[in-house]
């Protein structure tokens, strides 16, 4: 079951997303109910999050356009290095279909009879070593995973590795294999990549996860990828009676140069919620606060790339528009902070204390065994967010970190752990809070 298919573009409904903001009455605003603009609303968000991971320029955007028609690396900085930077953020509605020739998956609902359809968010992860740490923060978004690896390369390299570690602190259990680039390759080689791809998954405890042979340029087995990720990696149930917690990975300012302060709209944050939802005209916190007190702000409006929603839950990436100043949520300047209600969050520290669990598998490559000491330099991935600290105490199994800028860490949390390794920022273990 191969072949071309018109992936429906979610771009579309980005812009149409941006439009209803721009339209929409601030809050602050008086206008008359009769020349407000009428916004259609739908209630069908992603469901779930699922990552693109794997070394670099192993064909993880490639792949994301194939299943989402649309190109994630879109800074210009990206398109110039021809590597992902960025975490790229895309949806896909994926549908089960009968056909005259029996039932198939795939993002076009015009093949066939509709028996089945499920919204995903895809996160595309920078692959390139220098960008572990924002691979790192894109592990806390994600609900299952698909591990790129090219088959014309030998598995495993480094950053599959790390990837692979990542998802398993993450606590991601289901992941399906991308075996890309099979079109470079006899049929003989290609049985040898499956084969070492395999082993390497047993090694990591994932042997279950099913590998399927594509090339994703030119769109070989796309839709058996497809049922792949619709089989094997569920939505998962939520609890609406725990509290709001939503991390946040974008911010950004919707208004255009010159506009007049009068039609001026509030800053938008989006990101996934990992339990909880929230409504419009909730009252809502964000955690470490922007300035000295405390950064509360009210939901104005909620969006995913289809359209406008009235609640948001579990799964799927959310955009909020609020009433915070726009220029606060410029250039993602807000990523990394914790959406909750008002003081149902610990208070932010800029002291952690950890119990540290290394990745020797991982580190085997080295001469001699990494351990975390006082004085080291780390980079702690905590949520979404980023930090640098420096160890104060530690006996290789417990540290204390004091960190360059504050963070909300819940006792028990899991962090990843990276340490500069001959000039490069390596994940070498995770740790929980204390």
């Amino acid at each position: 079951m191969t072949g071309k298919r018109v992936a429906k573009d979610p771009a579309a409904g980005k812009k149409k997303v941006l439009k209803a903001h721009a339209k929409k009455e601030h809050p602050n605003e008086k206008i008359d109910a009769k020349h407000k603009p009428e916004i259609k609303v739908k209630n069908d968000q992603p469901e779930i999050n699922i990552g693109i991971i794997g070394h670099v320029d192993h064909g993880k955007t490639s792949l994301a356009k194939a299943l989402t028609g649309k190109w994630c690396d879109t800074h210009s900085e990206e398109i110039k290095r021809g590597i992902s930077i960025r975490l790229g953020y895309a949806d896909a509605t994926f549908y089960k279909l009968m056909t005259p020739s029996g039932t198939i998956y795939s993002a076009n609902p015009s093949d066939g009879e509709i028996m089945h359809k499920r919204v995903v968010s895809f996160v595309d992860a920078p692959g390139h070593e220098t960008l572990m740490t924002t691979m790192l923060s894109g592990a806390a978004l994600m609900n299952g995973a698909i591990l790129v690896i090219a088959a014309n390369e030998k598995c495993p390299q480094p950053r599959t590795i790390e990837h692979l570690m990542a998802l398993k602190f993450a606590g991601v259990e289901k992941i399906v294999v991308a075996q890309n680039k099979v079109d470079l390759l006899t049929r003989e080689q290609a049985m040898e990549s499956y084969a070492a791809i395999k082993k390497f998954l047993e090694e990591y405890d994932y042997k279950e996860a099913p590998i399927i042979p594509i090339s994703a340029n030119f769109g070989a087995n796309v839709d058996l990828l497809i049922q792949a990720i619709e089989e094997y990696i569920p939505t998962k149930g939520y609890d609406p009676s725990l509290p709001l917690k939503m991390f946040i990975a974008r911010s950004f300012d919707i208004n255009k140069p010159g506009t007049k302060t009068s039609d001026l709209k509030g800053g938008i944050i989006g990101g996934s919620i990992s339990q909880g939802e929230i409504n419009i005209n909730d009252e809502i916190e964000l955690y470490p606060s922007i300035n000295s007190g405390k950064t509360i702000t009210k939901v104005v409006s909620l969006s995913t790339s289809i359209g406008p929603i009235t609640k948001a839950t579990p799964g799927g990436l959310i955009a909020i528009g609020t009433t915070l100043d726009p220029s606060v949520a410029q250039g993602d300047r807000l990523r990394g902070t914790i959406v909750a209600k008002p003081k149902t969050m610990p208070e932010p520290t800029k002291n952690v204390n950890l119990t540290l669990h290394m990745f020797d598998r991982m580190l085997i490559d080295l001469e001699e065994k990494v351990l975390v000491k006082t004085t080291d330099p780390l980079v702690l991935t905590v949520g979404t967010n980023t930090v640098i600290g420096v160890v104060t105490k530690s006996d290789g199994k417990k540290a204390s970190v004091v960190l360059k800028n504050e963070v909300v860490a819940e006792k028990g949390e899991k962090i990843a752990v990276s340490k500069n390794i001959n000039g490069q920022w390596r994940l070498v273990a995770y740790a929980e809070v204390n």
